[in-house]
C-alpha cells in the first residue's frame, strides 16, 4: 500500500468558499475509496491541533500537534509527509516539496488586487511563485481559472480542471420561518449572495434599480452589510434589503423562494452560488464575466456587469415573463448533473493514481508545458 498524505490545514481555518470546496471534496473522495485502483493506496488526512472534527470512513485522520498556521504546513506537515505524495485542497503547501498536488482556485489576487490586503497579497503571491512550477501538478475549478493562472502567474506546469458541486446547499428547513425572519415573501424578491468587496460589483445593482422606479421586487443581499458599497446613489433602502450573515440552512430557503438569483460579479473563478441557486430551483441572472458563462452555460440569462442599463433592461424583462423561469429551471438540470462533488473527487483521485503510476497516462498527459488536461469522468 502506498501512502498519500492529505493537507488538512483547512479544518483549522475560518470557513469560506475555499474551505467548503476542501471539505466537500474530501468527503466525496472518502466515499470513492472502494473504486478500482484505490485499493493500492492508503490516504491519511493530517490536521493541526484544534482543527474541526470531520467524520471519514476510509481515510485515516492524524493530528500533528507541533506548530500552527504556515509554520505547521511548511515544517510539521512537510516532515511528516516525507517523500510520499502530498495533496492539498487550497492555495498553499510546503514550498520545498515537489511530490505534491495543490489546488489553486483562481487568479483573483492578480486580477483584482484591491480586494485583498497587501499582507495577504504578499504571502499568496510569494507562495504561488515558489510552488507553481515546482509541484507535480495543480488543480483548479474551471477552464477560465486555468487560463488565468497561465496568463497572470505564468504557470507552465500541468493544470487539471475539476468541478465544484452543489449537494451541500440543499437541506430541509422551516422555510416559512426563514422568510418571516427576513421580512420576505415567497417569490417576491431577487436574491444576491456574496461578501461586500469590489469584485462582487454590488454597486451596479443599485444603479440599475435607480433606473427602474416601478420594479416590483426588492433585492435581498445575503452577506456582510456595508452600505458604503452603495455610495453616490440615491437612498434605495426600500429596494435593497441587507440581510447580513445568513446560515447555510437559511440560505437554501432563500434560494428556493426567490423570484430570481442575481450574480453581478466582475470576476469569479467558479461562481458556486449560481450552482447553489439552480440546485434549489432558483433561476439565475449572471454577469457575462469570469467563469460564469462557462459554469452557467445556457441555464442562465446574462448581462454586462459594467453596464447598469444592461442589467436594468434584463430585470425589467424577467419581471414581465414568468415562462423564462420555468425554461431556465429545465436547462439547469444539465449543469447540476455535470457539476457534482463526486465528479470533482474522481478527477482528483485519478490525478493521485496517475502521479503514483497506478493509472497510465494518455499521450501527452504528463507534458508539463502542454495543454490543460480536461477530465470527462
Amino acid at each position: 500500500m502506498t501512502r498519500v498524505v492529505l493537507n488538512g490545514r483547512f479544518l483549522a481555518q475560518k470557513g469560506t468558499g475555499v474551505q467548503r470546496y476542501a471539505r466537500e471534496t474530501l468527503l466525496a473522495l472518502d466515499s470513492l475509496l472502494a473504486s478500482p485502483g484505490s485499493d493500492r493506496i492508503t490516504l491519511e488526512l493530517c490536521v493541526p491541533a484544534g482543527a474541526a472534527a470531520i467524520s471519514l470512513r476510509h481515510i485515516k485522520v492524524t493530528v500533528l500537534p507541533w506548530l500552527k498556521g504556515h509554520a505547521w504546513e511548511q515544517i510539521t506537515l512537510a516532515w511528516h509527509a516525507g517523500r510520499d505524495l502530498l495533496v492539498g485542497f487550497n492555495y498553499s503547501g510546503p514550498v520545498l516539496k515537489r511530490h505534491q498536488v495543490i489546488t489553486v482556485h483562481d487568479a483573483t489576487v492578480a486580477a483584482m488586487p484591491s480586494c485583498f490586503s497587501w499582507r495577504y497579497r504578499l504571502v499568496h503571491n510569494g507562495l504561488l511563485a515558489m510552488l507553481k512550477n515546482r509541484v507535480a501538478s495543480m488543480m483548479t475549478v474551471s477552464e477560465f481559472s486555468a487560463q488565468e493562472l497561465r496568463a497572470r502567474y505564468a504557470v507552465k506546469n500541468r493544470i487539471v480542471v475539476g468541478r465544484e458541486g452543489w449537494s451541500h446547499a440543499v437541506s430541509p428547513t422551516d422555510d416559512t420561518a426563514v422568510l418571516a425572519k427576513y421580512g420576505l415573501g415567497e417569490g417576491g424578491y431577487v436574491l444576491l449572495v456574496g461578501s461586500i468587496k469590489p469584485n462582487k460589483n454590488l454597486e451596479v445593482v443599485a444603479r440599475a434599480l435607480e433606473k427602474l422606479p416601478q420594479f416590483p421586487w426588492p433585492v435581498a443581499v445575503a452577506g456582510a452589510p456595508d452600505t458604503r458599497i452603495f455610495r453616490n446613489v440615491p437612498d434605495l433602502s426600500n429596494r435593497l434589503k441587507l440581510l447580513g450573515f445568513v446560515s447555510d440552512d437559511e440560505l437554501g430557503a432563500l434560494y428556493r423562494h426567490a423570484a430570481w438569483f442575481l450574480f453581478p460579479s466582475l470576476y469569479e473563478g467558479f461562481g458556486l452560488p449560481a450552482l447553489e441557486a439552480m440546485a434549489n430551483g432558483c433561476p439565475v441572472l449572471a454577469a457575462a464575466a469570469g467563469s460564469l458563462p462557462e459554469v452557467c452555460a445556457d441555464a442562465a440569462l446574462f448581462f454586462d456587469p459594467r453596464d447598469a442599463e444592461s442589467l436594468a433592461s434584463l430585470l425589467l424583462d424577467v419581471s414581465r415573463n414568468e415562462e423564462l423561469r420555468d425554461h431556465l429551471r429545465t436547462r439547469a438540470a444539465g449543469r447540476l448533473s455535470y457539476y457534482t462533488w463526486q465528479a470533482n473527487a474522481q478527477v482528483l483521485l485519478n490525478e493521485i493514481l496517475l502521479r503514483l503510476g497506478v493509472l497510465a497516462p494518455s499521450r501527452g498527459e504528463l507534458d508539463g508545458v502542454g495543454p490543460i488536461a480536461r477530465s470527462q469522468t
